[in-house]
Formats: C-alpha cells, sequence, structure tokens
C-alpha cells in the first residue's frame, strides 16, 4: 500500500501531462486550420465583392469543382488508404520501396486527366457552365493543371501524418488557399483582375504546394534504388494491400463525387445566380468541417495508426462523442446567426440584399449537412483503420443513389435548398446504419469474451 501511495502521484501527473498534451494539440491544430481557412474565406469575400452572384462566378464555381473532386479524393479517400499504409510499411526495416511507383504513376494519372479535361470541354462547359462567358473555355483549361500538383500535395501529407506529423499534414493540404489568396490580391494590386483571374489564383495555389510537396517526397525516399521499384510497385506485397483498401475508398470517393456533380446539375437548372449562392452558403455552412472536423478525424486516424486493434473501439467512440459535440455546437451557431455570417462574410461591393437572401434560403441545409459528413468522416476512418472499409461504402453508395432518385423525383416541384437535404437524409440514414454496424459489433465481441470467460471457468 505504501509503494501504491507513492506512486500514485507520478501516474497522476503521467496522466495529467499527456491529457496536457493532447489538449495543446488539439488547439494548435484547430488554430493551424482556422489560419488556413481565414484566407479562404477572404478570398471568397473578395470574389464576391468584386464579381457579385454573376455569370462570371456561376462559370468558375461550376468549373473549379472538377480540381476540387480531385483534391476531395486526394485528401480524402486516398489518404483513408494510403496513411494506415505508408505507417504500416514505415514499421519494418529499410525505406518504403513502393513510394517511387505510387508517386509516378500518381502524376500520369494526374496528367492523363488534364488530356481528358482538355478533349471533353465542349461536353462539360454545356453540362455544368450553360451561361458561361466567351473565356470559359481559357478558364477550365488552366484549372486542368492543378491535377498532378494536387497528387503531390496529398501523397506527402499523408506521409507527414503517417509519421505522426499531424500539424505538417494539415499545414500542406492549407497551403494553397493562402497562395491562392496572395496570387488573386496581387493581380487585383496590378490592376490586371479579370474574368481568368479567379482560375489562375486557384491553380497558382495549388502548383506552388504541389511543387514544394514533390521536392519533401524525393528528398524523403529513395528513388534511385532502381528501375524496376518505379515501374512495377505491384510487386511489393504492401503495395497489393493498399491497393486494395484504395479500391474501396475510391468506390465511395466516386459515388460521393457523382452526387456533388448531381448537385450542380439540378442547381445549375434553377436560374443563373443559384450555383454561386449555393457556393457562398456551403462555404459558411461547411466552415465547421474545414475548422474541427478535419483536424479532429485526421487527429484519430492517426492514433489508430499506432494504437493496439484492441483499443480502437475506445478510441473511437472516445473521438466521436467529442466530434458529436463540437459539430453541434457549430451547426447550431452558423443556423442561429446565419444572416450575420453572410453579411459580414460577402455583403459588400456588388453584393446585394436579394443575394443575401437567396445565400441565407440554401444555408440552412448546408448546417444539416455538415453534421452527417463530420460523423460519417470519423466513421469511415475508424472503419478503414480496422480494415472494414467495405461496410462504410456500401452504405454510403446506398445512400448517393437513394438522394439522387430522390432529386430526379422532386426536382421539377422544389427550391434548390431540398436539392442538399436530399443528401442531408440519405446520408444521414447511411450514417445511423453506419453507427448501429459498429456499436452492435462491439456489443457482440463483448459477449463472445464473456462467453469465453465462462466456458472456461466451466
Amino acid at each position: 500500500m505504501k509503494s501504491i501511495g507513492r506512486r500514485l502521484p507520478l501516474i497522476l501527473r503521467k496522466w495529467h501531462g499527456e491529457r496536457l498534451n493532447a489538449v495543446i494539440l488539439i488547439g494548435l491544430t484547430l488554430l493551424v486550420g482556422g489560419l488556413f481557412k481565414i484566407s479562404a474565406f477572404v478570398r471568397e469575400a473578395f470574389i464576391a465583392a468584386h464579381f457579385g452572384l454573376s455569370v462570371v462566378t456561376d462559370a468558375y464555381f461550376g468549373l473549379q469543382l472538377f480540381p476540387l473532386a480531385v483534391a476531395a479524393f486526394m485528401f480524402g479517400a486516398f489518404a483513408l488508404a494510403f496513411t494506415p499504409a505508408y505507417a504500416e510499411a514505415k514499421r519494418r526495416p529499410g525505406a518504403v520501396a513502393w513510394m517511387p511507383g505510387l508517386l509516378f504513376y500518381g502524376c500520369v494519372i494526374g496528367a492523363l486527366l488534364t488530356l481528358a479535361t482538355l478533349a471533353s470541354a465542349p461536353q462539360l462547359l454545356n453540362l455544368f457552365a450553360r451561361s458561361a462567358p466567351d473565356d470559359a473555355w481559357e478558364m477550365l483549361a488552366i484549372l486542368s493543371l492543378s491535377y498532378v500538383p494536387i497528387v503531390c500535395i496529398a501523397i506527402w501529407s499523408g506521409i507527414c501524418a503517417a509519421e505522426g506529423s499531424n500539424l505538417w499534414a494539415m499545414s500542406m493540404t492549407g497551403l494553397p488557399s493562402v497562395i491562392m489568396a496572395l496570387i488573386l490580391f496581387l493581380i487585383y494590386f496590378a490592376g490586371a483582375l479579370v474574368n481568368k483571374s479567379l482560375a489562375i489564383s486557384m491553380t497558382a495555389g495549388f502548383v506552388l504546394a504541389g511543387t514544394y510537396a514533390l521536392v519533401r517526397i524525393v528528398r524523403s525516399q529513395p528513388f534511385w534504388a532502381g528501375w524496376i521499384n518505379l515501374l512495377m510497385p505491384w510487386r511489393f506485397i504492401e503495395f497489393k494491400r493498399f491497393l486494395r483498401h484504395l479500391t474501396a475508398s475510391a468506390i465511395e470517393n466516386s459515388g460521393y463525387a457523382a452526387n456533388q456533380f448531381f448537385i450542380l446539375y439540378f442547381l445549375t437548372r434553377s436560374g443563373a445566380g443559384t450555383v454561386s449562392a449555393n457556393n457562398c452558403a456551403m462555404r459558411i455552412g461547411m466552415l465547421g468541417y474545414s475548422l474541427f472536423t478535419q483536424p479532429l478525424a485526421q487527429l484519430m486516424q492517426a492514433r489508430l495508426c499506432v494504437a493496439d486493434r484492441r483499443e480502437s473501439t475506445n478510441i473511437f467512440r472516445r473521438w466521436l462523442l467529442i466530434a458529436s459535440f463540437g459539430v453541434a455546437v457549430m451547426a447550431s451557431g452558423v443556423y442561429l446567426f446565419r444572416i450575420p455570417l453572410i453579411r459580414t462574410v460577402y455583403m459588400r461591393g456588388n453584393f446585394t440584399g436579394a443575394e443575401l437572401q437567396a445565400v441565407a434560403a440554401i444555408l440552412p441545409a448546408w448546417t444539416g449537412y455538415l453534421v452527417v459528413l463530420s460523423l460519417n468522416a470519423f466513421l469511415a476512418r475508424y472503419l478503414f483503420a480496422t480494415s472494414q472499409g467495405v461496410i462504410y461504402v456500401r452504405y454510403m453508395l446506398c445512400a448517393y443513389a437513394a438522394a439522387n432518385l430522390l432529386r430526379f423525383a422532386i426536382a421539377s416541384s422544389v427550391s434548390a435548398p431540398w436539392i442538399i437535404w436530399c443528401s442531408v437524409i440519405a446520408e444521414g440514414g447511411a450514417m445511423l446504419a453506419g453507427l448501429h454496424f459498429c456499436l452492435r459489433l462491439k456489443r457482440n465481441s463483448r459477449m463472445f469474451v464473456i462467453a469465453g470467460a465462462e466456458e472456461i471457468c466451466s
């Protein structure tokens, strides 16, 4: 008892230190994410003030969906599979031998996507920028140069996350937004602000950050170990396992991207300015996702990568509780103060009171989507980290199909916000099903342990 009494203060101090370090890490992560998000908001406010909600912004916000779809895949689906795979490979002696091949083929695929975008430009402009200005083709061509840099940024960010450098990982995904804002302001102060300036600044942000990421990747890996590793990375068992997980997450992300394109398709047919109003509402409504959900989900993923598998469920439940409380507070705040927020961010220059009301009408749907998407982000990282990603993929594909069937059924008789509410309803159902699966799995595993113990005792 005396020994325990002497050790108890040391144990308490250690526990207190670990909790304090965790709080500090979460605080720094949220602060860094907030700084990057502020730069993106400043850029959005500048665009709204100088261009309003017009055919120019409709075309830009519609066409930027293509590089953003690639970024969503690389920072989402790719990271789900790559970060645990790289962390597992780094535990073994030596370097990650398949890394050069992954970078090579990733850049090749990015270049092919650029060529495919240019080749199908007339069809894309007709579908997603029907009332586009004359220079819309140039805007699409400039934006299509972002694909390869996005691949490099995602790979280096995943390497940083797998090695425990969460702040560096977040900085890499947020750095392009800072560069985009700076480039746009430089163009404005130089007196050269034109329609294409929006696409130029966006692409410049990805290109400069991607160049830095490429240099860091090359310096961190033995790229000259042999051509066979570069051209045939699938020879390695770890790479094949990574591809299987990537295929599952890519299928879900393809459904997500298709769902976003369907949203854009229906909004495009709701009248001029609707796409821009939706983009403004989405920026404010999804603020909590980039400020809060993404940093915490990334921290949880890093924790799952190094934790014992038996502790993974407890880790997930703790982080899910924190996320649920934080997201609920943020969504409630955005909903209650939506008019002041819209006025503060956008109400200047060519942005009018009628446009404010158009954004305010769509914003509640995006606050609901914030809650659903945030909890699904934690659910996805837990299931993929525990090799159960196919469960998440199955639920979400059903949700995307249900949302779009619902849109086709009601699109002709409802307003623009209901295009978003369809996703909230369908993906919310998938979220509840996924959480029920995880809780049921936990309960079944506990019952199995109890039954085993009773058998041993008997």
